[in-house]
């Protein structure tokens, strides 16, 4: 059972856990480009949790800097298995995103999560994290 940053070919189970239990449709291949440009990246991090060899969730970090707050981290991805959550794999992730950051030199973590998955928010206020508002979330593809 091991935490370790994520490779080129974590990205296919990352990428089952965003479909089968996120239910985020993405294609691998287009996964693939997106892991490949974080990879590159030293503002942006992904970290895998494995049991027995097998990737069984996730944290996705990105830099978040704006004009009115300080730099943070932005947690954009945590993910478990269905079969293996409630085992405090979670929390484990979430630690370890958090000592990245801290390293990082980033001031403190920031996440959103939506507002039907109130369990979640249960898990992230029992780890000290604080409601800072809701909001409503816009997106224009420029492919669409």
């Amino acid at each position: 059972m091991t935490i370790k940053e994520a490779q080129l070919e974590d990205v296919a189970a990352i990428n089952q856990i965003n479909t089968h239990d996120l239910q985020h449709e993405y294609s691998l291949e287009k996964a693939k480009e997106q892991f490949t440009y974080l990879l590159n990246s030293p503002v942006n991090q992904v970290f895998v949790k494995e049991i027995a060899g097998q990737v069984v969730g996730y944290i996705q970090l990105s830099e978040y800097v704006c004009l009115y707050g300080p730099r943070l981290m932005n947690v954009l991805g945590l993910a478990v298995k269905k079969a293996y959550q409630g085992q405090g794999i979670g929390k484990e992730l979430l630690k370890k995103g958090e000592q990245w950051a801290l390293e990082s030199g980033a001031e403190g973590i920031r996440l959103n999560s939506g507002v039907e998955r109130t369990e979640a928010h249960k898990f992230y206020e029992h780890l000290g994290y604080k409601k800072v508002k809701s909001q409503i979330n816009f997106r224009k593809l420029f492919t669409e």
